[in-house]
């Protein structure tokens, strides 16, 4: 059996060699030639999976290591009798690690005390439930928006886009639509973003193409630069708008999910998917090989700091956001890369998650405040 694998997922070789030869591609200039004749077909995000990709090849599997499914032609899929499978909620503890260490990143440069403020989730499938739950579990006064998911019923504080709108920090992860009810391609829009009032902070970590990139741009000079920007996805990717670079406080290359536990989890999920298509045993390898253990396994901290000041130093000694806004706006100014958006997304310096490290403190509430912010916790 031929495996054709994106060289992003980690692990592929590991996992999928004992079940065929595994060739590692490009998954963005991934063409019909190269997959002709493969069986099964492993992408991330970055390759489009259409029929004029997969017509008359032998692929009889395709599997996304990803969250999402925007990128992956399913009805082709169904009716070429191709057998399918995606990672659902593979990346959302990293995804939720992201928000939090931006944060903690804004309030340790710009003093926003996030915990006592408004907050706004846009999107709630596995992502979005995750950052809501967190920042609920938190104590923090959390809303979220999210038309379809509130028709099929929950226990979440559904309200309208306006009332989103009105909140002091706005954390989108809508997946990308075109089509529907509720599509969300520029949802975001001059009329949305007129209605931010100055200081709002704004962290989109879903798709790119959710806001429109131009009025965000343009509020952005109305309001006097007073506007927190956190931008993980760009429209148009891997080409991303080197002004909007210019004026947010954080910029990554669509790296949100990119912890080490995370992929791994997306890479452990499509092959455990693919052993059941086969009726093969998939305990061939366990999970506990599969997904590596944090490098910092425990950290003591004091209770007698600030909140968010005790939250930011505990989580960017696990991930420090700006770490990733730094490199990428230094490979931009030296541009030896043909395309460094993808560089910077292929040579990705690995990040653990924040439930990879023990947090040892002895207050009781400042333990309940960390296990809720996603660490694990050892009451001294």
């Amino acid at each position: 059996m031929k495996i054709i694998a994106d060289e992003n997922m980690p692990n592929a070789k590991v996992l999928f060699s004992h079940l065929g030869d595994v060739e590692l591609v490009n998954g963005r200039t991934l063409t019909h030639e190269q997959v002709r004749e493969a069986d099964v077909l492993l992408v991330r995000s970055v390759t489009k999976v259409t029929k004029e990709l997969l017509e008359g090849s032998s692929v009889r599997f395709v599997g996304s290591a990803t969250i999402g499914v925007d990128h992956i032609d399913l009805d082709y899929l169904s009716k070429a009798n191709i057998g399918f499978s995606s990672a659902p909620g593979c990346n959302a503890e990293a995804v939720a690690d992201y928000v939090f260490s931006a944060l903690s990143h804004l309030y340790l440069t710009k003093k926003i005390n996030w915990l006592s403020k408004k907050i706004g989730v846009i999107g709630y499938g596995n992502v979005g439930k995750t950052v809501y739950t967190r920042f609920a579990n938190m104590g923090c006064q959390v809303h979220v928006y999210d038309p379809i998911r509130e028709k099929e019923g929950g226990s979440a504080n559904f309200v309208s886009l306006d009332e989103i709108l009105s909140c002091d920090v706005i954390s989108l992860h809508a997946p990308l639509t075109h089509t529907g009810s509720y599509p969300t391609k520029g949802m975001i829009g001059r009329k949305e973003l007129a209605k931010l009032s100055a200081g709002v902070t704004i962290i989109s970590a879903g798709r790119g193409g959710v806001i429109d990139e131009s009025a965000l741009f343009d509020r952005h000079k109305q309001l006097n630069g007073n506007l927190h920007l956190v931008l993980d996805v760009w429209d148009g990717e891997p080409a991303i708008n080197q002004e909007l670079i210019a004026i947010v406080d954080i910029a990554t290359p669509h790296i949100a999910g990119y912890s080490k536990q995370g992929r791994e989890k997306g890479t452990w999920m499509v092959y455990q998917a693919l052993c059941q298509y086969l009726a093969l045993d998939a305990n061939v390898i366990s999970k506990h090989d599969a997904i590596s253990a944090g490098w910092l396994s425990f950290v003591n901290v004091s209770a007698e700091e600030p909140q968010e000041e005790m939250l930011a130093r505990s989580m960017h000694a696990i991930y420090d956001v700006s770490r990733d806004d730094i490199r990428l706006r230094f490979k931009y100014r030296e541009n030896k890369e043909k395309n460094v958006f993808d560089w910077l997304r292929k040579h990705y310096v690995e990040r653990d998650e924040f439930n990879t490290c023990i947090i040892g403190v002895s207050s009781s509430d400042a333990s309940n405040l960390m296990s809720a912010a996603g660490f694990s916790v050892d009451n001294k």
